[in-house]
């Protein structure tokens, strides 16, 4: 039995068996590309798809946790829908005459630098809403899966255990199966945080080393209010 203190994320106390959601890693190398329009042309038909998903998922928030944080996702739609940012990075690609990803990657990289480097807790939170809409959509132009795929074949109680989760991730949760959840990184202020609370999903968020500290353990007992978890409990 251990036990480990995080942050308080969303309240309640949840116990099951640990699953571990590992990040999704992908290697973007730099490559010439003869055809940049074509990159841009896909890339373009990626970025309404994706906004179509984000159109979807703030209905399905708006049922689920209600109005003002299914708000997250219309904040997402926004982002994808910059223009100026995306255009600096399609410039670059006929330009350069590099693969679009490798530039959105570096894009991405700078601008939510730019904001974690800020004092207020919520405008750092904000740099981390700028990787969830790039990694999604360069996940979708490499034709990778979510990890949280493997959240939908559940057929026992757990306790997700993760580096962070997006909102995204919050709503395709299934609660019938999913007691709560734990990350490494995270605060109070995040999107993730918002909607589990509204979503009634007991959250412990900032638990350092957590996904190494779990990797070689079964159960997990948490309390989102305390900001606690016992790794093995007794009984």
């Amino acid at each position: 039995m251990k036990k480990l203190r995080g942050v308080g994320g969303a309240q309640g106390k949840a116990a099951g068996t640990i699953l571990v959601l590992n990040e999704l890693k992908y290697e973007v190398k730099a490559e010439k590309t003869d055809d940049a329009e074509y990159e841009i042309s896909r890339f373009e038909t990626v970025r309404k798809e994706y906004k179509e998903e984000l159109k979807q998922l703030y209905r399905e928030a708006e049922v689920s946790a209600g109005e003002e944080p299914a708000n997250i996702f219309l904040a997402y739609i926004e982002m994808v829908n910059d223009d100026a940012f995306f255009q600096k990075i399609i410039k670059r690609v006929q330009n350069e005459k590099r693969n679009l990803v490798y530039i959105l990657e570096e894009e991405k990289t700078a601008a939510a630098a730019l904001f974690k480097s800020m004092d207020d807790p919520y405008m750092r939170e904000r740099g981390t809403d700028i990787e969830n809409v790039c990694n999604a959509l360069i996940r979708k132009m490499e034709g990778l899966n979510s990890p949280m795929d493997q959240v939908e074949k559940l057929k026992e109680d757990v306790v997700i255990v993760a580096a962070d989760l997006t909102p995204e991730d919050m709503i395709r949760m299934d609660t019938t199966y999913v007691k709560g959840f734990v990350t490494e990184r995270g605060g109070n202020t995040s999107h993730t945080v918002i909607l589990a609370k509204a979503l009634g999903i007991p959250a412990v968020v900032g638990v350092k080393n957590i996904l190494d500290e779990a990797g070689s353990k079964t159960n997990i007992y948490m309390d989102g209010g305390e900001g606690t978890i016992i790794l093995d409990p007794d009984q």
